[in-house]
């Protein structure tokens, strides 16, 4: 397909002239908009790209001046320190009021920069267990395509595994990792994490993980070897609204953030991937546009996952013992209930050893949480979000602190320390947040001795379900109402479970292009 006539709009060009990967004029229609690069966006616009679907333009809020990893472009400590206090990144924003401090206030918000998200995650992709991937919550032609058989072949899962294993491989036919038991800890059986990630080849302590963007870019370097041969990518190109007619997708709002002019883009389809709390917003905005809404209108089950944890320091003596019968790295464990544990010893200077022990658990989407805009004259509307733990919430996280009682009292035996009972603090009102694990804050920690933490809701950039399949969506990620306009992204999980949400946006997104492919 052919892009069309321009509309005289130029977006803002990448500040490093050597990205070819952002075009200049922005076409006035086209067949889709994606909204959001991040990593549900950009892997929709590249398979799109690969299947030879044109006509397609992706508008991103922020700018495309560096599209490395933060573990890539950053020593280890400032690129530690930008994600447990991201105030110290140029890229961290938040649009909304927190209605329900601590929870999505402190380090929730979104990294505006091309690449979004994909550039500061840890790479682990686990998918969602059965427990949760299970009817009636998620509808059972998605269940069948992400674990079972996708369109005649093998699952979605297994397809998305697999090209991450070649990708860690850069590009070899590499088989699946296989989770082997590598130990036991408190009576849970510990496995390697996986995780799409890759060591720097310029900075020998520095990594990445698995981008959209490596197909177009240099991950070490962040500049383009090649531009996308049919999908059009825009920085710092903020939507404001996507304007419907007659029940339909009809045209996109957006404004250049470095010169304020706003401009619209017609289009049959348009894919909200800008995240969970803007898609929502987006989302509320197109559904009420009309002007009928009574109060202020909102879309509940918003969740993220439940984590807790502790650190450990060890001198060199402790340190000796505890490796004599386990070993350094990172693995995990599923525990009761629906949480994972998350075990990961590294070496210090010294002779030292950090631990760090966390249980990342599941919370259910309920009415409890919500996102709620108030209607206006002119777009963004404002929006809020409201985030509140249940009954279940509650029981979760007194279990988890159980089963992290019981992983200290076995490390103790192990290291030598002295046991003692952990203290966590309200978790609405946490003694620490997983911000105090510093490198100043570790350091001044008493040697042998367990300091606790606790996620606010929002921080662990996990946040999902406002926009579930099968109920808000049909089964093709289209907003009933609405026709031609889909979203992506952890947004659409009914349930989120207890993993990490990266390997399910992945495959989503690889179904969701398919479906866009054979409509073109």
């Amino acid at each position: 397909m052919s892009g069309g006539s321009r509309n005289g709009v130029t977006a803002q060009r990448a500040h490093d002239s050597r990205l070819l990967l952002v075009d200049r004029d922005l076409p006035a229609h086209c067949y889709a908009v994606v909204v959001g690069g991040g990593l549900a966006g950009l892997e929709l616009a590249k398979v799109l790209d690969s299947r030879g679907i044109g006509d397609v333009i992706v508008l991103d809020a922020g700018p495309a001046d560096d599209l490395r990893h933060v573990n890539t472009a950053e020593p280890p400590e400032a690129a530690l320190r930008m994600w447990l206090e991201p105030h110290s990144d140029p890229s961290f924003t938040r649009p909304w009021t927190p209605l329900t401090p601590p929870h999505f206030t402190l380090g929730a918000g979104l990294r505006r920069r091309l690449g979004g998200r994909s550039l500061y995650w840890y790479g682990v992709t686990l998918p969602i267990e059965p427990w949760a991937l299970t009817e009636p919550w998620w509808p059972a032609e998605v269940i069948a395509d992400l674990r079972e058989s996708w369109r005649g072949g093998e699952s979605l899962y297994t397809r998305v595994e697999r090209n991450l294993a070649a990708w860690r491989t850069a590009g070899s036919e590499a088989a699946q990792t296989e989770l082997l038991p590598v130990g036991e800890i408190a009576g849970l059986t510990l496995r390697a994490t996986p995780a799409a990630i890759r060591p720097s080849a310029l900075n020998p302590d520095r990594w990445y993980a698995y981008s959209p963007l490596d197909v177009w870019r240099d991950p070490d370097t962040g500049e383009s070897h090649r531009s996308p041969e049919r999908v059009r990518i825009y920085s710092d190109t903020e939507v404001l609204h996507v304007h419907s007619r007659n029940g339909a997708v009809h045209r996109v709002l957006a404004r250049c953030r470095t010169s304020g002019t706003q401009f619209s883009v017609k289009a049959s389809h348009v894919v909200l991937a800008a995240g969970t709390l803007e898609n929502s917003r987006l989302a509320l905005q197109t559904l009420n546009e009309d002007g009928s809404a009574v109060g202020e209108p909102r879309l509940s089950g918003l969740n993220d996952h439940i984590v807790q944890g502790f650190f450990l320091r060890l001198g060199r003596l402790r340190a000796e013992q505890l490796l004599a019968v386990s070993r350094l790295g990172n693995y995990f464990a599923p525990c009761e209930p629906r949480s994972n544990l998350f075990y990961e010893a590294v070496q210090l200077p010294e002779g030292e050893v950090l631990v760090d022990v966390r249980v990342s658990g599941e919370q259910l989407p309920s009415s409890h949480s919500h996102v709620e805009v108030t209607p206006g004259s002119q777009y963004p509307w404002a929006y809020r979000v409201h985030a509140a733990t249940s009954a279940d919430d509650r029981s979760l996280i007194a279990a988890q602190r159980t089963v992290l009682q019981a992983v200290w009292d076995d490390l103790a035996v192990k290291a030598g320390c002295r046991g003692s009972l952990l203290e966590f603090g309200d978790f609405d009102n946490p003694l620490r947040t997983n911000a105090h694990v510093l490198p100043e804050a570790i350091g001044a920690a008493v040697e042998g001795e367990a300091v606790t933490w606790s996620s606010s809701l929002g921080f662990e950039d996990h946040e999902g379900g406002t926009l579930p399949l099968g109920t808000v969506l049909t089964e093709q990620q289209e907003l009933k109402g609405v026709q031609g306009l889909f979203a992506a992204g952890p947004a659409v999980f009914p349930r989120a479970g207890a993993a990490n949400p990266a390997l399910t946006t992945l495959a989503l997104s690889h179904r969701l292009a398919a479906h866009l492919a054979d409509s073109a």
